[in-house]
């Protein structure tokens, strides 16, 4: 198996600028969004700093010698990829005396097919669509995750909640991250999603996974269609999407 992708990133019809930031090396399998908190700069330099050294690291990881990774290994390198993002971006905020919240809430998908390799912190969020059926692959850490796995709110009241927007984690914190990890299973034909929550909190799954469909495995016209969506909806935040395409060895394009 191989993949294709594509990103993109926009600011949305109500935000004056963007502070999310994609990364993407296709090449080592490596796909992250990160969507910054703390205000115009300080949300667009803890989003960019966070899915940069995450990143970088990871990627110098695997051209150090961790090409055939493990489970294990890959769940080591990714953590402490996101450990020490985490500590440069509290570092940056206190260099710029930022007296209130800086960081980025962050999804990451290492790819090795067959097998995916999805970490998170916050409620950047990563999916697998296989066939007819979309799964959500993250938990959110945020308030209202809390909320409805306590069985205090249902699903739909989660999404006009006023603390629909407060997380619990983010790159940036003080204390230790511990971000989430999961191995995923690959097929043929699956794609893998990551995104913000300009998508999610404005597209409905069944939008999502029909825009999916409809792409016909071209990953480009999977992620325009997206962010057409969400700015159709509202595009009340920034939107960021990444879309992979799991093929077989012998195809070129499609399943």
């Amino acid at each position: 198996m191989t993949v294709v992708s594509a990103h993109m990133t926009d600011t949305g019809r109500v935000r004056d600028h963007n502070e999310d930031y994609v990364w993407v090396d296709e090449q080592a399998g490596i796909f992250i969004v990160a969507d910054g908190l703390g205000g115009h700069a300080a949300g667009e330099v803890a989003s960019r700093l966070a899915a940069t050294t995450i990143g970088e690291m990871i990627a110098a990881g695997i051209a150090g010698g961790a090409g055939q990774l493990s489970a294990e290994g890959a769940k080591e390198l990714v953590t402490e990829s996101m450990e020490t993002a985490n500590e440069r971006v509290s570092a940056a905020a206190a260099e710029e005396k930022q007296n209130h919240q800086m960081g980025s809430v962050t999804v990451v998908a290492l790819v090795r097919p067959p097998l995916a390799f999805i970490s998170h912190v916050g409620d950047a969020r990563a999916y697998l669509a296989r066939g007819p059926t979309l799964r959500l692959l993250t938990e959110d850490d945020s308030v209202v995750a809390r909320l409805v796995a306590a069985g205090v709110i249902s699903e739909a009241e989660a999404r006009g909640h006023p603390q629909r927007n407060l997380v619990t984690k983010m790159v940036g914190q003080e204390s230790r991250l511990q971000p989430s990890f999961r191995e995923v299973a690959l097929e043929p034909g699956d794609w893998l999603l990551l995104c913000s929550d300009g998508l999610w909190d404005m597209v409905d799954d069944q939008v999502v996974l029909a825009e999916l469909l409809k792409a016909d495995g071209d990953p480009a016209r999977a992620t325009e269609a997206l962010v057409r969506a969400a700015n159709a909806a509202g595009g009340r935040d920034n939107i960021s999407v990444v879309a992979i395409k799991v093929l077989s060895t012998d195809s070129e394009g499609g399943t």
